[in-house]
């Protein structure tokens, strides 16, 4: 046991006094090799220890032409990222680098990346068949890893800027035509689909995220003064501990995601029902409704009063518009014409098809952003470009019949 002759109390392991030096030697050894510190300050050696204990345990020890991006990728998703994301976003950035980055560049050192080589992965993740949206993410991964190691002083430029991305080209957003709609809502009517009936209802007539809809719970749903409180999401996603997939509430996409919509009549039916059904299916199944643990509230459930996954939507959207398809193809045999085939409906197709109802009846962009929950009204107006367009057309027509008139 080793005594401070300053304080005489016991110093921490690894410490000890160097009289002929005047001043505290600390040592760890590290997989046999050994690494030792000089400091007058006892606080600022142990504080010197800590952390370069901390970078040799995680390769960190030395210059860029020693720390491979695998080890430097590491202490950014530990450090920086995982801390201050959501799970499912520390779930997409591993995915990207375990498939697309690790394999081509993940064994080469800091220094040795240049922007030649990550231009030379892009193209060829291009050449594969990767979309320029997913080289777009992978970029901006890439380019927060490079310029935190930046920020650490371990190299001086980020390889990053130098690299050409492909264009990523805006893609067409899908909306349902109001005939669409009207075919989509009928067909809910059917008893086969008649369970999602209510859920669907409520994305076409309020613009939730699908996550938002079925993070629901029956505390959020004010019947008296006909409003929805939006307050979380519901992911299904790899748990960070145990590796398992398994339900969570997380907050919803930005602070402005967090707000209350209106309830129209149609919604209040639907969700009225929807509490229906869920009694009935509550007596129905017994012993074998099994809500989860922390979820017992939710307001879309499956018949075993779980919460539902977005792939089951999405399944269910698939399977409503084969049918609607099916339908329409054998009365167009019948009546002699060509089909007119409906398009996949993907869930946050709803979300877009009930902002461009809003937009088609005029409503104020600052209202619909609030409705939609996103930051800002730019957004709004940015989204649905399309739509204002075709909106300022059609009411350029109006003042040309109008002046039409005038003139005559």
């Amino acid at each position: 046991m080793a005594l401070d002759p300053n304080t005489g109390k016991e110093l921490p392991k690894g410490i000890s006094w160097k009289a002929d030096k005047q001043r505290y030697m600390g040592r760890f050894t590290h997989q046999g090799q050994s690494y030792t510190f000089y400091d007058k300050d006892l606080r600022a050696l142990k504080k010197t220890l800590s952390e370069k204990r901390y970078e040799v345990e995680h390769g960190l020890q030395g210059k860029a032409d020693k720390i491979s991006l695998n080890a430097w990728y590491e202490t950014w998703l530990n450090e920086y990222k995982i801390p201050n994301i959501k799970e499912t976003s520390v779930h997409t950035y591993k995915q990207m680098y375990s498939c697309y980055i690790r394999p081509t560049l993940g064994g080469k050192h800091l220094s040795q990346i240049k922007p030649v080589h990550i231009q030379k992965m892009y193209n060829e993740l291009l050449e594969n068949g990767l979309s320029a949206k997913s080289i777009s993410n992978i970029q901006g991964m890439l380019y927060d890893i490079f310029e935190t190691a930046c920020r650490n002083d371990l190299i001086i430029k980020n390889p990053c800027k130098g690299v050409a991305r492909p264009k990523v080209e805006q893609p067409d957003r899908r909306v349902l035509s109001v005939e669409e709609q009207h075919t989509l809502v009928s067909y809910l009517k059917k008893d086969k689909f008649k369970p999602y009936e209510p859920l669907i209802t409520t994305l076409l007539d309020t613009g939730m995220r699908i996550g938002e809809a079925l993070g629901l719970t029956w505390n959020d749903i004010d019947f008296k003064n006909e409003q929805i409180s939006i307050n979380r999401t519901l992911v299904y996603v790899k748990d960070l501990k145990t590796g398992k997939y398994m339900f969570k509430y997380q907050t919803p996409k930005t602070k402005n995601s967090m707000r209350t919509i209106p309830m129209l009549s149609d919604v209040k039916k639907a969700l009225r029902q929807q509490s229906i059904n869920q009694k009935r299916l509550r007596l129905y199944m017994g012993s074998e409704w099994n809500p989860l643990e922390g979820f017992e509230g939710i307001v879309f459930t499956s018949f075993k009063g779980k919460p539902r996954q977005e792939s089951e939507v999405r399944s269910f959207l698939i399977n409503i518009v084969a049918e609607i398809n099916a339908d329409e193809k054998a009365l167009a045999e019948k009546e002699n014409r060509e089909p007119v085939i409906m398009e996949h409906i993907h869930p946050h197709a709803l979300r877009h098809t009930f902002a461009t109802r809003c937009f088609e009846c005029d409503m104020p962009p600052k209202t619909v952003q609030h409705i939609l929950g996103h930051s800002t009204v730019q957004m709004t107006m940015d989204l649905y470009t399309h739509i204002t367009e075709q909106k300022k057309q059609a009411d350029m027509q109006k003042l040309e019949g109008l002046f039409s008139a005038v003139n005559y």
